[in-house]
């Protein structure tokens, strides 16, 4: 448990001071879709997109997909999430949304293994960026080497158009060889549609992994959409508590 011999008590002292503009991304319900954690017409359990995408990958689709926080367009988390990556990123930033990642998996990552039906995490891999950006992802950079796990290396299919917001089922290649049986943690830092979180799981099971649970930090919101609105009303009062997570047991 939390306590002053906490190794964890710097980055829990981090999170806690993201705690006013962080937002937990909600448990399944009516109006809430059980992938994506976005809104669902009331008698649905998915929303249309996370619909045509299991359509489309099937049983290769993510075994889990779990937001760390909402990501609301124009506000603190989502403007982090797109600043992190600039060409010269604030490090406080960067310091921040690593804090956040790396005491998520903490505390949480049991909860998405139970979920995901994932017995031991063999791997992890980051979603590749598809707008061209040369070198290592920025998420990959940040996290170095924090955990434990190999990596799996993905790369993207410069032939599919970057701004496509659709599932592919060739959208990314795996380099790395022997995933068979592998438990994949699969990272991105925001989800939107999901296409490439769930495109990437797809190349990943092709090339022989066994489970895939995608982590987040941000599911983004668009409060311009109506549907966002009931979620929105949600989650306006109730700062992040990093007790709990989407799929906590």
């Amino acid at each position: 448990m939390p306590g002053a011999t906490d190794p964890w008590d710097v980055a829990r002292r981090r999170v806690a001071q993201q705690a006013h503009y962080l937002r937990n991304a909600l448990e399944p319900a009516p109006g809430v879709c059980y992938v994506c954690r976005g809104p669902a017409g009331a008698e649905w359990t998915r929303c249309y997109t996370c619909d045509q995408h299991l359509r489309a990958a099937q049983a290769l689709a993510a075994d889990a997909v779990v937001p760390i926080s909402y990501a609301v367009k124009g506000r603190q988390h989502a403007h982090a999430l797109a600043a992190y990556k600039a060409k010269f990123p604030a490090r406080e930033i960067q310091t921040n949304l690593l804090n956040l990642l790396l005491l998520f998996l903490t505390d949480h990552h049991g909860c998405v293994a139970k979920v995901a039906r994932v017995q031991q995490w063999t791997h992890a891999a980051v979603v590749p960026s598809t707008r061209g950006r040369t070198g290592e992802h920025p998420l990959r950079t940040l996290i170095g080497t924090q955990l434990r796990f190999p990596w799996a290396q993905l790369t993207a299919n410069a032939e599919i158009p970057p701004e496509s917001r659709a599932f592919h089922y060739d959208r990314f290649f795996v380099t790395t060889n022997d995933l068979g049986g592998a438990q994949v943690l699969l990272l991105d830092d925001t989800w939107t549609t999901g296409a490439r979180v769930q495109s990437a799981s797809y190349a990943l099971k092709r090339a022989g992994a066994a489970r895939v649970a995608a982590i987040v930090l941000g599911r983004h919101v668009n409060p311009g959409y109506d549907g966002w609105k009931p979620i929105l009303e949600l989650i306006k009062n109730e700062p992040y508590r990093q007790e709990t997570c989407a799929v906590h047991v």
